[in-house]
């Protein structure tokens, strides 16, 4: 490796900077970047570090940790963008940092240094770091557990195992039951078949089990108080049900994951050749470890696989050993002089065809074409670094001005930036450059938004009350944007004034009141000549009664 790529020092610098500063390049993403964004805003404004809140409805689907994580940074540092990112960000910096730590313990700093480079720069990994949602969160808080509750079983340390269960009551307040779940699925069975089972009762500490439950038990206690419904709900409803359920959306195939987890990790599995000798993992892990990182990688696949409801960041958890199991596979492969064509080729060809891919975005959507036309210039340039670069690098180490690794790791930090600026100007569906109608807005507007709910409006708009939201409210049943509104009523049934339905948005028009209605393009109409329409990309602005 070149020297700098030696030093511990630089990569963990080098690399949680870089996902900070590259998480300031997108705007927030619809709809769930919009949504937790906002419930974090409404938290700050609020002061209600209890209860959740989307459009000031009770939102109990998950845990408040986020939030309050978020809200606490927007107190700090003031309502922005990046700001909200921070805590995606620094989640994964401290999953890197922790499997740094571990792997220099008990394995190799080497190991250890390649371990996070290839982490770091995995598709799904970096995405994830800079999206705001539970999913690194709860993911993060998962490798620190288990790797803390390892490293006691080693050890026999009573710090780390107090650091393992303030993790899990993180990860319990991040997403709830999973957070616990997934690491004792991971850490039971194998204690048992490595035969360390007498570790059980020291592991089961009843002074760490009332410190976890000394941080979780209250938030739970003080919103059952308040909800009697709440637990139900929380548990049954979104926890259970959600796992067991056909009736949510996002319906995926079982290899799901598993194909999301080749594509992001593709480049170092091409540099790997899809050879994986037992003797090569038997050299640098001991049995115990081997054992522990396939059956954590096994069992967390397998666990998210079941459900019919799929997303990618669910398949986190996994991330962390198939990047250790990577790294142990990749490392001797570095060492040696000679490189087959795939492994210098293959993944700058991977970024070549994404860069192709992204170069030819303009002359194949058909929705918002205008748009990708009047991008041309930025997307062929994007396009024309990520097929150029990658390959001039790989003619660098053939030359011998650099070595692979270095290769490797500029062409994929250039790659995944590249992917960050180039969501930033194909994403059609955010609505950042679509809110200068705020400057003709009268303030004492009511907001009101058509049979849609437009997740970042309020966020960018920096409203200061709830919208009202028209629907056919009783026909709301299956698992939608809709319904998470209107779950909220389950909990506070006085907040359906801000549910409306044509009928009240009708009165409300006669009252001649100042209003702003926004609807998909087309859905609203008015015969009324007086009301000034803006038409946008992803909606139609309708300024009513706009008296000043």
């Amino acid at each position: 490796m070149q020297q700098w790529l030696r030093s511990s020092k630089f990569l963990l610098i080098f690399l949680p900077v870089w996902l900070l500063i590259t998480s300031w390049i997108r705007p927030l993403s619809v709809p769930d970047e919009g949504r937790y964004g906002d419930i974090s805003r409404a938290m700050l404004e609020s002061g209600d570090w209890l209860i959740p809140r989307i459009n000031g409805l009770p939102f109990m689907h998950k845990p408040p940790l986020l939030h309050w994580l978020s809200t606490a940074f927007m107190e700090v540092f003031g309502l922005h963008t990046w700001v909200l990112r921070l805590v995606p960000t620094l989640a994964g910096s401290m999953m890197l940092v922790s499997l740094f730590v571990f792997l220099k313990k008990y394995v190799s700093e080497q190991i250890a240094q390649l371990t996070i480079i290839i982490l770091a720069t995995s598709l799904l990994f970096y995405g994830s770091s800079e999206y705001i949602n539970h999913d690194l969160l709860v993911a993060s808080w998962m490798t620190v557990c288990i790797l803390s509750f390892v490293d006691f079983t080693l050890s026999g340390k009573k710090t780390i195992l107090f650091l393992g269960y303030f993790a899990a009551a993180a990860g319990f307040l991040s997403k709830g039951l999973i957070g616990v779940l997934i690491p004792g699925l991971v850490l039971l069975p194998w204690l048992l078949y490595t035969q360390q089972w007498r570790k059980i009762p020291a592991l089961l500490n009843p002074f760490a089990i009332l410190f976890f439950l000394v941080l979780t038990v209250p938030w739970i206690y003080l919103v059952q108080l308040k909800y009697p419904q709440f637990l139900h709900y929380f548990f049954i409803d979104q926890q259970f049900s959600r796992f067991s359920s056909n009736g949510f959306n996002n319906k995926q195939p079982w290899f799901f994951y598993y194909l999301i987890l080749f594509i992001s990790f593709l480049p170092w599995f091409l540099i790997s050749h899809f050879l994986f000798a037992k003797r090569i993992f038997k050299e640098s892990l001991t049995p115990s470890l081997l054992i522990l990182l396939c059956w954590w990688f096994i069992s967390v696949s397998i666990f998210f696989s079941i459900p019919p409801s799929k997303l990618a960041g669910y398949i986190l958890p996994a991330v962390p050993p198939l990047a250790i199991l990577l790294a142990v596979n990749v490392r001797p492969i570095l060492d040696h002089l000679a490189k087959s064509k795939l492994q210098i080729s293959g993944p700058a060809t991977f970024i070549f065809i994404l860069g192709l891919g992204i170069s030819l975005t303009p002359h194949f959507m058909k929705n918002n074409h205008d748009f990708y036309t009047s991008h041309t210039i930025q997307i062929y340039i994007i396009g024309a670094i990520l097929c150029i670069v990658p390959f001039g690098l790989m003619l660098l180490f053939r030359l011998k001005k650099i070595d692979y690794l270095t290769a490797i790791f500029l062409s994929l930090i250039l790659f995944c930036t590249s992917i960050s600026v180039a969501v930033r100007v194909l994403d059609t569906k955010n609505n950042a450059d679509q809110v200068d109608f705020a400057k003709s807005m009268n303030p004492k507007s009511d907001v009101v938004f058509y049979y849609n709910y437009f997740y970042d409006l309020p966020f960018l708009l920096d409203l200061k009350k709830p919208v009202y939201i028209v629907n056919d409210w009783d026909s709301v049943k299956t698992d939608n944007s809709s319904l998470e509104l209107k779950d909220g009523l389950l909990f506070e049934p006085e907040r359906k004034q801000y549910l409306w339905n044509k009928q009240q948005l009708q009165n409300t028009l006669e009252q001649k009141q100042p209003i702003v209605v926004i609807s998909n393009p087309g859905g609203y109409k008015t015969n009324n000549q007086n009301v000034k329409v803006l038409h946008y990309r992803n909606y139609d602005v309708f300024l009513i009664n706009q008296n000043f």
